[in-house]
Formats: C-alpha cells, sequence, structure tokens
C-alpha cells in the first residue's frame, strides 16, 4: 500500500478554507452568529441524512463485500462505544471540567469518517476500501447519533431537569436514513434517477456546511485560547494519536477477515481527525460549542503529521 501524500494534503486544504470560509463570514458580518444554529438544523435534518443514505443505496450488492461489510459494522460498533465509555472515565483521570467532558469524550472516540476518511481511504486502499469505509460509517452513525447524542446533552446543565427526549434521538432523520440505506442495499431496492439526483446535490453541500459551522464557532475564540486549552490538546492526542496505536496493536493479534482491508479500514478511519458533527451537536443540545471548535482546530492541524505517520504503521 503506497501513502499518497498529495491525496492527504489536499484533503487537508480543502478542511482549512472551509473553516476559514466561516470564520471570515462572521468576522466580516456577512454572517451573524446566531445564523450557525440554523446552519446546524439543516444539516442534521436534511443534507447529512442525505449523505448517508446516497453512500450505500447507489453501490451495486456483492455477496462477498457483504460479509466483509457486517463484520466492519459491527468491529466498528464495538471499537466506538468502547473508546466513547473509555474516554468518559479518561475525562475524569485528565481532570475535564464539568460542562465539557461529554463533548471531550465525543470528539476522542469519533473521526471525520466521511469529508477525510472517504477519500484518503479511496487513495490508499482503492474503491473496496472506500466501500468499507462506508460500512463503518453505517456503525459511526448508529452509534454517533445514539449514544454520542446523549454523551455531549450530559454537558448541559439543564438536561438533567429538562428531561433527554430518547424518542426524538433514535427516530432522527439521520438514524432513519441509515435504516432505509441498509433496507436499500439487502434488498436491491433501485433508487429512481428523478430520486437520486436531488439526494445526491443535498449530500454535496454537508461538508461544506459543517466545516463553515466549526469557522463560525472559531470566531468566537480568542486566538491565543486555541493552543493554550489544555483539555483540546488532550482530547487530540487521544483521537490522534493514542487510540488508532490501539486498535492497530489489536487487530494484529486478532484478525477480523481474511480481508486485510478490513483491519486497514477500521485503523485508518480511526486515525482521522474528530467528527466534523461535533461543533454541530455542541451547538444543537447547548454545549460548549467553543472547547469543540477549538479541539477541532488542533487536530485537524495536527493530523497533518500524525495521519501520514499512521498509515506507514497500517
Amino acid at each position: 500500500m503506497n501513502l499518497d501524500f498529495f491525496a492527504v494534503a489536499s484533503n487537508l486544504v480543502s478542511l482549512f478554507v472551509l473553516i476559514a470560509a466561516g470564520y471570515i463570514a462572521v468576522k466580516t458580518g456577512v454572517l451573524k452568529p446566531e445564523a450557525s444554529s440554523h446552519f446546524s438544523s439543516l444539516l442534521l435534518k436534511i443534507t447529512l441524512p442525505c449523505t448517508i443514505f446516497i453512500s450505500l443505496v447507489q453501490r451495486e450488492y456483492d455477496p462477498a463485500f457483504a460479509r466483509d461489510g457486517i463484520i466492519t459494522i459491527v468491529a466498528g460498533i464495538v471499537v466506538l462505544v468502547s473508546m466513547l465509555y473509555i474516554s468518559r472515565g479518561l475525562a475524569n483521570i485528565f481532570h475535564v471540567p464539568e460542562g465539557r467532558k461529554g463533548v471531550w469524550a465525543f470528539i476522542c472516540a469519533y473521526s471525520n469518517s466521511g469529508f477525510m476518511g472517504f477519500p484518503i481511504a479511496l487513495a490508499l486502499l482503492g474503491t473496496e476500501g472506500l466501500a468499507l469505509s462506508v460500512m463503518f460509517n453505517i456503525a459511526f452513525n448508529i452509534t454517533i447519533y445514539t449514544l454520542g447524542a446523549l454523551e455531549i446533552i450530559r454537558d448541559n446543565p439543564n438536561h438533567g431537569s429538562e428531561g433527554v427526549d430518547m424518542k426524538s434521538i433514535i427516530f432522527s432523520n439521520i438514524n432513519i436514513a441509515t435504516a432505509l440505506s441498509l433496507i436499500f442495499y439487502f434488498g436491491r431496492i433501485p433508487l429512481p434517477q428523478a430520486a437520486a439526483v436531488p439526494v445526491k446535490y443535498l449530500s454535496d453541500v454537508t461538508t461544506p456546511i459543517s466545516m463553515v459551522i466549526i469557522g463560525m464557532a472559531l470566531a468566537h475564540s480568542k486566538a491565543s485560547d486555541l493552543f493554550t486549552d489544555v483539555h483540546a490538546w488532550t482530547a487530540s492526542a487521544m483521537r490522534l494519536v493514542v487510540y488508532p496505536l490501539i486498535i492497530c496493536a489489536i487487530l494484529r493479534f486478532f484478525p477480523l477477515s481474511e480481508n486485510p482491508l478490513v483491519a486497514a479500514v477500521l485503523i485508518l478511519i480511526n486515525a482521522m481527525p474528530g467528527a466534523s458533527v461535533t461543533a454541530v451537536l455542541s451547538e444543537m443540545y447547548h454545549a460548549d460549542v467553543d472547547f469543540a471548535a477549538r479541539a477541532m482546530f488542533i487536530q485537524n492541524l495536527a493530523c497533518m503529521v500524525t495521519i501520514p505517520l499512521v498509515c506507514m504503521v497500517i
């Protein structure tokens, strides 16, 4: 497997340009700060469900791939849930203050599996690696918008008195889109072109919106806070270095499939920086969105070094 440094660098630069666009838009008054909540709602309720649905529905059914895909989904759920709850415990060890423990654990556990993970997996592992990355993304979506969302909600000081609406979390548009994509794929149900085209159009704006939201959140932060927030750095170390290496070590002793791409995908995708929806969910559930944005910025900067190193380990 050859490492395409240009493919990695190109995607990282694209991220920073999109983040900068959101930052400049707020600083220059083109967008009002409160507009980020409306963008977050658009992303979570419309564009991201379209991305999830179309990514699997448009793939041709293959029995061998389906077997490896199921292995990837199950392993992905185990890995993600384990990282989330280990991170919850580590938040106490690292003395993460109340009000940001949930975001800290969330950003340690969940990577940017879509925008960064997909193109890098394609560049390094080929089309089959990309397809398995899409299957991992199903595990990602199943857990991030249920257990992950609940973790962020814990940071809201009013969540105990307000109560958690489990029905709205479980039956969110994102989880419904995930379920429908599985039904269409394994049921081999064709999607009419008239429906596929508008869904694809909406899917294409998911990444720009999510990155712009991060930039808008950064516009509220002091420049000095970006590099002096200790907890943002500890979260970045766990996400970019510690967890990928632990997963790599475990999979060397306990291979999941004869297909080595299954292990490679699990390691590679989990070496990406934090999920781009971290700031979006923090905004949605009134958690510490400024901390989320700082941690995201640091991770997207540091990953220009850590991703190539982890790829060499693979």
